[in-house]
């Protein structure tokens, strides 16, 4: 949902209120066996210091709800069953400004349902219309939606997609959609609309980040929301990209300057992480294992890893890639998931009448949108990794060339590029390559090593 001026906040999006006010309330938070931790990370708009008089948070769902008013509050796992919670903190500064923002959280693993709901929206000034944009997997069918609308008109519907009208703008309001298949199975989601009365410079984007699935991938992908100011939009990224979202990267930060269409308005620049799968702020959520594998490789391998996945229900396909005397093996593997994030998946192959057993590991990060497929063009080069050398796609011409470290420096910048490329003056690493022209921007990523 792109370029509207409003705030729509579904499952694990987060929820500001007073998005013009100088000061923003924020926070993150940690779970382990024991403690769920909330840290205040507020601050002031203006980069001026912040002087927070009171904290208010509430912490609620699965039937509970639990207030704190100390800065850095804590609650024991144990009291929280297993499920989603809305976690919220409201504060006051010495300056009289008060501002909310809310997070979820997910406590234990949460299983995969058959049934989804979720939904969107548009207005037209005051007046919304509701999408149902609710899945369902098994053959089942929905047959009844149940929507309530705080101090909207009506107040609530059973219709799938119903148009509603809420009194004052500049004003957060709370909704639900509850939803029930032919098959008994039942989904609630929990969202809030703010809409402006009129339209300010951008204020607010959000960036949804899809972490990459395998170790070395290319597949993260950054989705940008803007909230404010006046379309159309011009985005500029660190990347050399010009469009709203980008596709198709390996992990490291990426910035994007967004410039509105009012001139009198000054740019926004956010900066996003796409992250791999073993990071340290990637907590494993689960180890994946499947059965012994009763086979032989015909060599020794040397070296392995993880080339892709795909999912299908809660069912993730793993292609391993083993390698060695010269030759290359690829073994798909399915396992059972229950939750979304870093999985640590093992293979254990059984070979020969001494039944010699060999063991692997590695890496993946499962995420909602695996498996969606996307016409996306990958910059390959070759040989890589590479040493000294690269050679361009045979008969591909690019008007400008650029190799960029994890850090955003430029290490490479070549116009009318073909061919063989000299890389013997940049140092070992991983980098992104970019290539330009008439058709775009593509890239990909190059290993250099020696």
């Amino acid at each position: 949902m792109k370029k509207q001026f409003f705030l729509l906040l579904l499952g694990l999006t987060i929820l500001t209120t007073n998005a013009r006010s100088q000061c923003q309330a924020y926070f993150t938070f940690y779970q382990d066996s024991t403690y769920l931790y909330m840290y205040d990370q507020s601050h002031n708009n203006d980069s001026s210091a912040i002087n927070v008089l009171s904290w208010n948070w509430t912490l609620s769902g699965m039937g509970l709800n639990y207030t704190y008013s100390t800065q850095n509050p804590s609650e024991l796992i144990s009291n929280l069953p297993a499920g989603i919670y809305i976690l919220c903190l409201e504060i006051t500064t010495a300056t009289s400004c008060s501002n909310t923002h809310c997070d979820s959280v997910v406590i234990g693993n949460t299983p995969i349902s058959n049934c989804h709901a979720s939904f969107m929206a548009s207005h037209v000034g005051n007046v919304f219309t509701f999408t149902d944009q609710s899945t369902t997997t098994g053959g089942e069918s929905i047959v009844a939606w149940n929507w309530t609308f705080q101090d909207g008109n009506p107040s609530s519907s059973t219709l799938q997609n119903p148009v509603v009208t809420f009194p004052t703008p500049n004003t957060t309001y709370a909704l639900s959609l509850t939803i029930t298949t032919n098959m008994g199975c039942s989904d609630s989601v929990l969202g809030y609309i703010y809409f402006y009365d009129s339209l300010p410079c951008i204020n607010y984007v959000d960036a949804n980040v899809y972490n990459v699935t395998v170790p070395g991938g290319n597949d993260g992908a950054i989705d940008l929301t803007v909230y404010g100011g006046t379309p159309p939009y011009n985005f500029y990224w660190n990347n050399g990209a010009t469009t709203e979202d980008i596709y198709g990267l390996p992990s490291g930060i990426y910035t994007a300057t967004v410039v509105s269409d009012d001139s009198m308005c000054s740019p926004y620049t956010i900066t996003a992480n796409v992250l791999e799968p073993y990071d340290s702020s990637n907590v494993v959520v689960d180890t994946l294992y499947t059965s012994m594998l009763d086979s032989c490789l015909n060599f020794v391998p040397d070296s392995f890893f993880i080339s892709s996945i795909s999912t299908q229900g809660n069912v993730v396909t793993v292609y391993w890639v083993f390698t060695g005397a010269g030759q290359t093996a690829v073994i798909s593997i399915d396992y059972t998931f229950s939750t979304y994030g870093t999985q640590l998946v093992v293979l254990s192959i059984n070979c020969d009448s001494a039944k010699a057993m060999s063991t692997y590991m590695s890496f993946i990060y499962i995420h909602p949108s695996v498996g969606i497929n996307e016409t996306i063009p990958v910059l390959n080069v070759y040989p890589n990794p590479a040493g000294h050398q690269i050679n361009l796609p045979d008969g591909e011409f690019y008007t400008r060339l650029r190799l960029i470290g994890m850090d955003g420096s430029i290490l490479l910048d070549l116009n009318n590029a073909e061919g063989k490329i000299d890389v013997s003056s940049i140092p070992e690493g991983i980098y992104i390559i970019l290539g330009e022209n008439s058709s775009g921007v593509i890239s990909g990523r190059l290993n250099i090593v020696r």
